[in-house]
C-alpha cells in the first residue's frame, strides 16, 4: 500500500526522532479544567532512553507550547511558546515546577480564555528530542458558579464538632490554589477543602472561598453556627449555680461577721463603766 509522502512524515514527526527507544515517553491527563483568573498545576511526567541505560545522554531543553507544529517541528529556540526553557520570560505566567530528570509538571498563573488550548510537551536531548503528541486538553470557564459544600446537612454544629468545606465549580480543580475567608478575613488554609475541627464558638461565622488571591472569583458566603452541646451547657449552668449560691453565702457570712463586730461594746464603753463606779 502506498502512503502519502506528507502523511509519513507527519507520523514521523509524531512518533519522535527517527528510529527512536520506545522509552521516550510523556504522561499527563487528558484534560484539565481551568476557572479563569485562577493558577493551576498540570502535573506531568517525561521518560527518555538514557534514564534507562545509562548512557550520558542528558536533556538539553524543555518546551510546553499550545501549538502543535512548535512542539512537533524541530524548532530554533526561543520561539514563542508557552515555555521554553531556553528564553524564560520574567513576566511569563507559565512556570516549569519540573526538572530535566523526569517531572514536567506546569504551572499557569491568572488564566484567561485565551489561555484554552492543548498543550504538549517537548524535551531535546544532546541524543534526540521527542514530544508527548497526545497533549493535554486546558479548557478555561468563567467559574460563576464557585461554591462552598458542607460535610453537614445543615449549618449548625454543636461544640467540640467538625466539618469539612468544599469550594466547588464546573471544573474539578484539584491542582488550583483556593483561598479560605471567615466574615471576609483571610485564613492561612489553603486548598479545595477546609477541615475544622473541635469547634468553638470563634469558628462561627461566614465562609467564602475564592479561586483566586484577588477574590474575583468568591462563593456566596456559608453561615456556620455553633452551639453548646446540651451536657456541657447543664454542667456549665451547674458550675454557675453552684458558684453563685458560694458567693452568696460568703457574703452573707462576710456581713454577719461585720455586723457583728459592730454590735459587741468596745473598750471605750467599759472605761467609762469604771469611773462612775468608782
Amino acid at each position: 500500500m502506498k502512503m502519502n509522502p506528507w502523511t509519513l512524515s507527519v507520523l514521523l514527526l509524531l512518533a519522535g526522532p527517527l528510529g527512536a527507544d520506545p522509552d521516550w515517553h510523556v504522561e499527563y491527563p487528558d484534560s484539565f479544567c481551568v476557572v479563569e483568573g485562577s493558577t493551576a498545576t498540570i502535573p506531568c511526567s517525561f521518560t527518555h532512553p538514557a534514564v534507562h541505560k545509562g548512557t550520558g545522554v542528558v536533556v538539553e531543553r524543555v518546551v510546553w507550547c499550545p501549538n502543535l507544529w512548535v512542539c512537533l517541528l524541530n524548532t530554533p529556540k526561543g520561539s514563542p511558546n508557552g515555555y521554553d526553557s531556553s528564553k524564560v520570560r520574567a513576566d511569563s505566567r507559565f512556570l516549569y515546577l519540573g526538572d530535566l530528570v523526569g517531572n514536567c509538571t506546569l504551572k499557569i498563573i491568572k488564566t484567561v480564555k485565551q489561555d484554552t488550548a492543548t498543550y504538549r510537551f517537548r524535551l531535546e536531548t544532546n541524543g534526540g528530542w521527542y514530544t508527548g503528541w497526545k497533549g493535554v486538553i486546558v479548557t478555561v470557564t468563567d467559574g460563576e458558579d464557585v461554591k462552598v459544600r458542607s460535610s453537614v446537612t445543615d449549618n449548625v454544629v454543636k461544640e467540640g464538632g467538625q466539618v469539612t468545606l468544599t469550594c466547588t465549580s464546573n471544573c474539578s480543580f484539584h491542582q488550583l490554589d483556593v483561598h479560605w475567608y471567615r466574615n471576609g478575613h483571610a485564613l492561612s488554609e489553603t486548598g479545595p477543602a477546609l477541615h475544622l475541627s473541635n469547634l468553638t464558638n470563634d469558628d462561627a461565622g461566614n465562609y467564602t472561598c475564592s479561586l483566586d488571591s484577588s477574590g474575583q472569583k468568591t462563593s456566596a458566603p456559608w453561615s456556620l453556627v455553633v452551639v453548646e452541646d446540651e451536657w456541657r451547657f447543664v454542667w456549665r449552668l451547674t458550675v454557675s449555680v453552684v458558684l453563685k449560691v458560694l458567693w452568696a453565702l460568703f457574703l452573707l457570712l462576710l456581713a454577719g461577721q461585720v455586723f457583728a463586730k459592730r454590735s459587741a461594746p468596745g473598750p471605750e464603753h467599759e472605761i467609762v463603766y469604771s469611773e462612775v463606779v468608782g
